[in-house]
């Protein structure tokens, strides 16, 4: 008898996943796990390869590039439209980042040595993860954009847009060092931009507990790379309508 296949309404959540055929998911499902990943935990290190792969479902994960005088800064963050382990794509993997849990919350994961014997299938799932690398690349582009032109509250309402859309809750932890990383400033410059979006009435902020309080607010007060990286992100994975 054929093996029972996931329906619609039992996909997980993740933006990669859902769009395998029902076939590729339950094959690549039958080695994943379900876990909650705290806030900090180091997934993979620059320059080793991806020993597990992280398909987040309302975790987000930072990818940090490590400097000589032991300061990180952010590339990209990673959430429910991706996954961690792109290094797994190229013939002798190894992250050129260091990536790590900014949000804690839930995944799945599946084993390094699984999902790279599935890519070199070179199927429908390779080609996902393939246009996927593409938007991470453009997402590093639009963030280094992002950082030379845009003001330190225009980004953090594009970071608060990004991690709202992914965590799918109001309320969320993260401190003010993490804030510093992802926008590349000092935590004075992190504490001054929160007040000002508090007495805006768009969150509240305190003892790194966040929550939004106006998502069209922040939509209004964020730069454009906001609507700028979902809609490549919709446009490189072929995502219609919604």
């Amino acid at each position: 008898m054929p093996q029972s296949q996931p329906s619609q309404s039992a996909r997980p959540g993740n933006q990669l996943l859902d769009l395998l055929s029902e076939a590729d998911l339950a094959r690549l499902l039958q080695r994943a796990e379900r876990v909650t990943v705290p806030l900090r935990t180091l997934v993979t290190e620059a320059g080793e390869p991806s020993r597990e792969v992280h398909f987040p479902l309302t975790s987000v994960f930072s990818s940090l590039i490590p400097l000589r005088d032991g300061s990180t800064i952010e590339v990209a963050t990673v959430g429910n439209e991706g996954m961690t382990g792109i290094d797994l794509l190229t013939d002798k993997p190894a992250s050129v980042y260091r990536v790590i849990s900014q949000v804690e919350g839930e995944s799945l994961r599946v084993p390094a040595d699984f999902f790279r014997s599935l890519l070199l299938e070179a199927g429908p799932l390779a080609r996902i993860i393939q246009r996927y690398a593409m938007t991470v690349t453009h997402q590093c582009g639009q963030s280094a954009a992002c950082n030379l032109r845009h003001d330190v509250e225009e980004r953090m309402c594009r970071w608060l847009l990004m991690t709202h859309d992914r965590v799918r809750r109001d309320e969320f932890y993260l401190t003010q060092e993490f804030l510093g990383i992802m926008l590349g400033v000092r935590r004075q410059s992190v504490s001054l931009s929160a007040s000002i979006l508090q007495e805006a009435g768009l969150i509240t902020y305190s003892r790194g507990n966040m929550k939004i309080l106006d998502r069209p607010g922040l939509e209004a007060v964020s730069c454009e790379c906001y609507a700028t990286l979902r809609e490549t992100y919709r446009q490189v994975m072929g995502i219609t309508g919604g």
